[in-house]
C-alpha cells in the first residue's frame, strides 16, 4: 500500500513537468516576438511652416496660420537646424522667428522633427 501511494504521489509530480517540457515554454526565438521599440516610421515626412513659440532640448513648438492651436514637434540629435543652407545651432534661432518643419510621425504618433530650416523661402503664388 505505501508503495502505491509513494508511485502516485511520484507520477503527480512528475507529469506537469513532462506537460510543459512539450510546449516549448522560456524557448524564444529571436524576431518572434514584438519589440519594445519597433524602429522608426517608414512613411513620408510632412512640412509645416509657423512662427516659433517655443523651443528647448527635447520639444519645439510652433504657431501655424491654419491651426488655433500649435503644434509641437519632438527634438533630438537627430535634428538639423538650417539657415541659407548652412547648419546652425538651436542657440541661433530666436522665438517669433518664421520656421519650417519637416517633420516624421513616430510609432506613438507624435511628431519628431528632421528639419528646422530658419526663414525659409516663401511659397510663389501661382501665375495665371
Amino acid at each position: 500500500m505505501p508503495r502505491i501511494i509513494a508511485a502516485c504521489a511520484l507520477a503527480a509530480l512528475l507529469t506537469p513537468a513532462l506537460l510543459f517540457s512539450q510546449y516549448g515554454y522560456g524557448r524564444r526565438v529571436p524576431g518572434s516576438y514584438g519589440t519594445a521599440n519597433p524602429g522608426g516610421y517608414s512613411g513620408p515626412a510632412v512640412t509645416f511652416q509657423g512662427n516659433l513659440k517655443m523651443l528647448g532640448k527635447k520639444e519645439l513648438r510652433i504657431e501655424v496660420a491654419s491651426e488655433e492651436q500649435g503644434i509641437t514637434f519632438r527634438v533630438s540629435r537627430k535634428t538639423h537646424f538650417l539657415k541659407d543652407g548652412k547648419e546652425i545651432k538651436l542657440a541661433d534661432v530666436k522665438l517669433g522667428t518664421v520656421v519650417a518643419v519637416d517633420a516624421i510621425r513616430d510609432p506613438d504618433q507624435k511628431f519628431s522633427a528632421m528639419n528646422v530650416v530658419v526663414s525659409p523661402p516663401q511659397p510663389k503664388p501661382a501665375e495665371p
